[in-house]
C-alpha cells in the first residue's frame, strides 16, 4: 500500500511539472523532425526518472531522506522559474537568482502562486522518496543508492561539457540538483584572488571641487522617454531649471539585462572581454573616490533594514562613507524622497562621489505613482502594492495582450512620477555648479509592443532588444570660465548620440575623479568622452561558465518595437514641476 502511495506522490510531482517536458517533446518533433535528438532527449529523460524511483526504495532510511531533501528542494528554485517565466530555466538564470537570493524575503510577494506551487511539488517528491515502503530486498541496496547518483553525476556531467546546457524539459527535481552541484564545483575551484588596490595615479580632477553623481534608475527603457521619443513620457529633462545643462546621449546600451549583473559591473568597472576578471580583482569605484579623496555615500532606495543589494558586500562596504536607506518612507515616495536627499549632498560644498540606486518602474508598478500622476489610462488595478518594493504577485496581470495595454499605461504613469517628477524635484533644489551627474538606467524592459503573452518584462533567456534599450545622460551646471581641461560634454553627446555604452561609465567617472584618463583607458576601455567602436549591444549570457563565451543581443535602433500611442487616452495637460504632489493613493 505504502509502495502505491509513494509512486502516485511522485507521479503528482511530475505532473505538475510536465509543461516543459511536452514543450521539450514539441519542439523536437516540430517544425522539424529530429530522431536522433528525440532518442537521445528520452534516453535522458528516462535516465532521471529511474533515478527518482529508484531513490525512493532505497532500504537505508538517512539516505533515502538524504535524497529526497536534495532532490526535491533544489528543483523547487527550478519548478518557481519555469512557472513564472513560461521557459525553460537555463544555467545562467539559476545563477542570477543565486545571487539575487538576498531579495528572497521579498521575492515571495512577487511569486507567491508559483513558489507555492513549486513547493507543493517539492513536498509530494518528499515525501514519495522519503516515506518507507516496501520494495526490492536489502540485497538491492547499493544498486538502489547507485542508480539515482549515476543519474546525477551523468546529467551533471552532460551539463559541464555543454556549458551548462542540456536540461531543458528534464524534471524541475535532477536539473536542479545538477546546477547546485555545477555551482558548487565552480565556487570550490574557482581561483579567488584579493582585490587589486588601486595603483592609478591622480592627476587633476576635471570637475574641480564638484560632486559626481551616478544615478542609476531601475527598468527604464530609454525610448519611453520624451527626450529619446516625440510621444514619449514627460522625464523633466527636455526644459530643465535654468543653469542645469541636459547632455542626451540618446537610446545606450546597457551591459546586461538583469540589475545584478550591470550594477555589479557599474561598480568595479568590468570590461566587454575582461569583465569577470576586473569585476572579481579590481577595485571598485569606492576605493578609486577615496583614493582620489572624495567622501562616498551610497543612496539605495529599494531595499531597507541594511539587506545588501545587486551583490554588494561587507568588503565592498568598507570603502563606503556613507549609506542612506529609506525605512519609513513610503515605497510610492522613496524615489522623490532620494531626490531631496541627493539635492542635500549636492548642496553641501562638500566633495562627494555618490552612487543612488533608485526603484524607478521595477514590477509591480500598479501603485508606484500617485493618482494625481495617473495620466495614461486604463490602467492595471490600484491599491494592491503600496508596500511592495520590486516584487508583488501578479494579480490584476495575466500577461494577456489586453493586460499588457494596461501595464505599458501604468508604466508610463510611473515614468511620469519616478523620472518626471523626480528630475523636477532634484534640478529645483539642487546647486550643480562644479558637479556632474550621470544618469542611465541598470536595463530597460519587454513590455511586449510587438504582442504575444507572458510576464517576463527583462533578465529572459533569449532576449528582445528592448531589454537592453536605456537612457543615458549628463547633467552639469557650466561655468562661466570652466577649466581648460574640463569636459565638452555637448560635443562628447553628439558624437556618442545612440551608440554609447553603460561600459564607458566607469573610465568616465574614474577621469571625472581626477586619474589619468591614459592609464584609465589602458584597464577600463574608452569613456564617453570617445566615439564608441563596439557594436550596439549588450550581454545576455553573462554568466559564461565552463568554456561558454558571452552572448551579445545587438540593438538595431531601426527594428525597436515602440510603444504604441493606441495604448492609452491621455488627460488633457502633462504633469509640470511643483504640481500634484502626491499624498498617497486611493
Amino acid at each position: 500500500m505504502l509502495a502505491k502511495l509513494k509512486i502516485a506522490l511522485i507521479s503528482a510531482a511530475l505532473l505538475l511539472g510536465t509543461a516543459q517536458t511536452i514543450a521539450r517533446f514539441e519542439s523536437l518533433v516540430q517544425p522539424e523532425f529530429q530522431p536522433f535528438g528525440l532518442a537521445a532527449y528520452g534516453v535522458l529523460l528516462g535516465v532521471c526518472l529511474a533515478g527518482i524511483f529508484s531513490a525512493a526504495f532505497i532500504p537505508v532510511a538517512t539516505v533515502r531522506w538524504a535524497m529526497a531533501a536534495a532532490i526535491s528542494l533544489a528543483g523547487i528554485i527550478v519548478a518557481t522559474y519555469e512557472r513564472t517565466a513560461g521557459d525553460h530555466m537555463p544555467y545562467d538564470a539559476f545563477i542570477s537568482m543565486v545571487n539575487a537570493s538576498g531579495s528572497l524575503h521579498e521575492a515571495w510577494g512577487q511569486y507567491a502562486d508559483a513558489m507555492m506551487i513549486g513547493g507543493v511539488q517539492g513536498l509530494l517528491l518528499l515525501l514519495g522518496i522519503g516515506l518507507n515502503g516496501r520494495g526490492p530486498a536489502k540485497a538491492h541496496g547499493k544498486k538502489l543508492i547507485a542508480v539515482p547518483l549515476l543519474a546525477l553525476f551523468a546529467l551533471t556531467g552532460i551539463l559541464f561539457m555543454r556549458g551548462g546546457d542540456g536540461a531543458r524539459g528534464l524534471p524541475a527535481s535532477y536539473a536542479g540538483a545538477a546546477y547546485s552541484l555545477l555551482y558548487g564545483y565552480e565556487r570550490a575551484t574557482e581561483e579567488i584572488k584579493p582585490r587589486e588596490p588601486v595603483r592609478l595615479s591622480v592627476v587633476r580632477p576635471p570637475n574641480g571641487d564638484g560632486d559626481i553623481v551616478l544615478l542609476v534608475d531601475e527598468s527604464i527603457s530609454g525610448h519611453y522617454l520624451d527626450i529619446n521619443s516625440p510621444q514619449g513620457v514627460r522625464s523633466g529633462l527636455m526644459a530643465p531649471q535654468s543653469g542645469v545643462a541636459v547632455h542626451n546621449f540618446g537610446l545606450a546600451a546597457s551591459i546586461s539585462h538583469c540589475s545584478a549583473a550591470v550594477n555589479y559591473t557599474l561598480r568595479h568597472g568590468g570590461t566587454r572581454d575582461a569583465y569577470r576578471r576586473i569585476n572579481g580583482t579590481m577595485p571598485s569605484i569606492w576605493a578609486y573616490a577615496k583614493k582620489a579623496g572624495l567622501e562616498t555615500v551610497y543612496i539605495d532606495v529599494p531595499r531597507t533594514k541594511r539587506i545588501f543589494n545587486n551583490l554588494m558586500d561587507k568588503n565592498e562596504l568598507r570603502d563606503i562613507d556613507q549609506w542612506i536607506e529609506f525605512d519609513d518612507v513610503p515605497v510610492q515616495r522613496r524615489d522623490y524622497a532620494a531626490a531631496e536627499t541627493l539635492a542635500g549632498f549636492l548642496n553641501d560644498g562638500k566633495r562627494q562621489f555618490i552612487y543612488l540606486q533608485k526603484i524607478g518602474a521595477h514590477f509591480p508598478i500598479h501603485d508606484k505613482y500617485p493618482d494625481a500622476y495617473m495620466r495614461y489610462k486604463p490602467v492595471l488595478p490600484r491599491g494592491q502594492f503600496l508596500h511592495i518594493t520590486d516584487t508583488g504577485d501578479r494579480e490584476g496581470f495575466s500577461g494577456s495582450q489586453e493586460s499588457w495595454v494596461l501595464y505599458r499605461n501604468a508604466y508610463r504613469n510611473t515614468l511620469l512620477w519616478n523620472v518626471g517628477a523626480f528630475f523636477d524635484r532634484l534640478l529645483g533644489e539642487a546647486d550643480l555648479t562644479g558637479s556632474t551627474i550621470i544618469y542611465t538606467s541598470d536595463h530597460g524592459q519587454n513590455l511586449h509592443e510587438r504582442g504575444g503573452t507572458g510576464v517576463v518584462t527583462h533578465c529572459s533567456p533569449d532576449p528582445q532588444p528592448e531589454e537592453g534599450l536605456v537612457p543615458l545622460v549628463v547633467l552639469e551646471s557650466p561655468s562661466a570660465a570652466p577649466r581648460p581641461d574640463a569636459p565638452d560634454w555637448a560635443v562628447a553627446a553628439g558624437q556618442g548620440r545612440d551608440r554609447s555604452s553603460h561600459f564607458q561609465i566607469f573610465p568616465t567617472v574614474l577621469a571625472m575623479m581626477g586619474y589619468d584618463p591614459q592609464q584609465v583607458q589602458a584597464i577600463y576601455g574608452s569613456d564617453l568622452r570617445t566615439r564608441a567602436s563596439a557594436p550596439l549591444a549588450f550581454n545576455y549570457q553573462f554568466n559564461a561558465r565552463f568554456g561558454r563565451t558571452p552572448r551579445w543581443r545587438e540593438i538595431d535602433l531601426d527594428r525597436i518595437a515602440h510603444p504604441p500611442d493606441s495604448d492609452f487616452t491621455a488627460s488633457p495637460a502633462r504633469q509640470s514641476a511643483g504640481t500634484a504632489r502626491a499624498t498617497g493613493t486611493k
